[in-house]
């Protein structure tokens, strides 16, 4: 898929509603407060505009650069379950992007 096409892609996946109550009842886990669930939804926005940015640039190496950012994000603000669901949310984003989401060490 050409990278144009995977931006678009993209940037109608930043529009989904996410985190809704219905989500964290299929997770059988306590939904956070609208102040974290703010943040989480922050955070998949932050990551999206990261992989449309890789490739508008055409960077040649974005598995390497998804794993650099995975290494470096400062999750500590989330509990386990909330940054589980983040990445699991952010699995679509990966696979539009064209990242090899067994290949990542998150």
């Amino acid at each position: 898929m050409p990278n144009q096409e995977r931006i678009e892609q993209l940037e109608a996946y930043k529009i989904k509603e996410r985190f809704i109550l219905d989500h964290w009842e299929d997770r059988e886990v306590e939904p956070s407060s609208e102040h974290t669930i703010a943040q989480m939804r922050n955070e998949v926005l932050r990551f999206a505009d990261f992989l449309i940015h890789q490739l508008r640039a055409q960077v040649p190496n974005l598995q390497e650069r998804v794993q650099t950012y995975f290494t470096e994000w400062d999750n500590e603000n989330f509990s386990q379950d909330e940054t589980e669901f983040i990445v699991e949310v952010e699995y679509e984003a990966m696979r539009i992007a064209g990242i090899k989401i067994d290949d990542l060490l998150i």
